[in-house]
């Protein structure tokens, strides 16, 4: 569910660590998870797209926050579905 925060998996990688701890102390939120199913390039244009096997399954949480981003900062984000392929991920306005 959105707004729950989930604990990240522990960091089993020492430089990993170091960067996240550094970030957070300087108030950063990092994510491991989330991210895109593909990130793809034709022309001089990049889309990313993240895959569901249904439409009616929802982004998970950090999935919605980082193509929220992703699309905040210009690049095209979509979801993709058998039933209806590619459909734009709608922008929401930051929160302050």
């Amino acid at each position: 569910m959105r707004g729950e925060k989930k604990s990240m998996r522990p960091l089993h990688n020492k430089a990993e660590k170091e960067c996240f701890e550094a970030a957070a102390a300087k108030g950063w939120e990092a994510l491991k998870r989330g991210w895109p199913d593909f990130i793809m390039f034709k022309g001089g244009r990049v889309i990313c797209v993240e895959v569901k096997k249904l439409d009616a399954i929802d982004l998970k949480e950090e999935q919605h926050k980082v193509m929220q981003a992703l699309a905040r900062s210009g690049i095209e984000c979509y979801k993709w579905t058998p039933e209806s392929g590619l459909q734009p991920i709608s922008v929401e306005p930051a929160q302050l």
